[in-house]
């Protein structure tokens, strides 16, 4: 792939040009926080491509908290009428989201029209992470904390400017502006990359230390399922969904109509199952009764069910939940305490 090396100031005239037909979102600090904030030739605001990830994952752009996804009797408008958008900044956790959440909307023979309509008319700009927050574990899952796939082009902050690498057809069309020259990034340049990211992966690496495991977080879930292990946690959850509301990966949703004028509308809203109502049907029976099973599910979900359909682990080890987490519960504990309270 080609790697290019680009100033701030040639950087900031494509983001520019880019604004003149879409929406461009970009990593900006707000009360402690990074945050997704769309940009604006005229007042901004300064792109923060280092750093770490948007406490926003990436599906909010695609898969809305709340839309209409079908109206009726038909008309014949497209199910998405936006122009698309470009991300720019996106980190690895969040670029294997969207090779996640791809399995799900997009392949078979069933495709979500409107998942698939972003995805193909979305610009995905990835960037190393540089400064991880103690609760980032993607290495535990085999990934880097710099982008490695998924992305049209991808961006690396170095001394007096940016590595800017090429990753598909549509990525180098974006560099296609009037005005810009890129010149090939030098051995210095990519040596210096190298050294970032290499300092970057020690630190996640050496914070995870303590929660590795001998046996993958797929064997442990699969083989201990009435582990005990999970019994001191049950209990401090408070089903209050939000680690499931922040997660790059989660995607349940439920669907209800409802009458507009003359027309129906059929509303697609998220849903989480660690709500006691999510499996509840006529009757009042639910295949989720307790708070076990409730608790239970994510892992199931994302180290078992994920990897048999998918052959990929549905989590990429952002730490949003550990953040969220209101009991302070933290997954990489409790896949460890199962390993610990394993009887081989």
């Amino acid at each position: 792939m080609s790697a290019f090396f680009v100033t701030p100031s040639e950087f900031e005239r494509l983001l520019c040009s880019w604004a003149q037909d879409r929406p461009v979102y970009v990593p900006v600090s707000r009360g402690g926080h990074r945050h997704w904030w769309r940009f604006s030739p005229e007042t901004g605001p300064e792109p923060e491509l280092d750093g770490i990830r948007a406490v926003e994952p990436l599906k909010t752009f695609y898969f809305h908290v709340k839309e209409t996804v079908a109206k009726y009797p038909s008309g014949p408008e497209s199910p998405d009428d936006e122009p698309g958008f470009v991300l720019v900044g996106a980190k690895n956790c969040d670029l294997r989201s969207l090779e996640c959440l791809d399995q799900t909307f997009a392949t078979g023979d069933i495709q979500d029209p409107l998942w698939v309509s972003r995805r193909e008319k979305a610009f995905v700009i990835g960037a190393d992470c540089s400064d991880p927050a103690p609760t980032c574990f993607c290495t535990l899952l085999g990934m880097m904390p710099y982008p490695q796939s998924s992305f049209d082009l991808s961006v690396a902050v170095i001394s007096g400017g940016l590595i800017v690498e090429v990753g598909t057809e549509k990525g180098a069309r974006l560099l296609e502006v009037d005005g810009v020259e890129l010149s090939e990034a030098s051995d210095e340049h990519l040596a210096e990359r190298e050294r970032n990211r290499e300092r970057t992966r020690a630190t996640v690496e050496e914070q995870n230390r303590e929660f590795e495991t001998a046996h993958s977080f797929t064997e442990l879930v699969e083989s201990n399922f009435e582990s005990p292990a999970w019994t001191k946690y049950v209990g401090r959850c408070r089903e209050d969904a939000a680690c499931l509301s922040v997660c790059p990966t989660c995607h349940c949703f439920v669907l209800y109509d409802q009458k507009v004028g003359g027309r129906n509308e059929r509303v697609r809203v998220w849903d989480f199952c660690y709500l006691r109502g999510y499996t509840r049907v006529g009757g009042g029976h639910s295949a989720r009764a307790t708070g076990n099973d409730r608790f239970k599910n994510k892992y199931v979900k994302k180290f078992q069910f994920y990897p048999s359909k998918f052959d990929m682990i549905a989590c990429t080890g952002c730490g949003r939940c550990v953040e969220a987490c209101l009991a302070g519960i933290d997954m990489r504990q409790v896949l460890h305490d199962l390993e610990e309270g394993r009887s081989d």
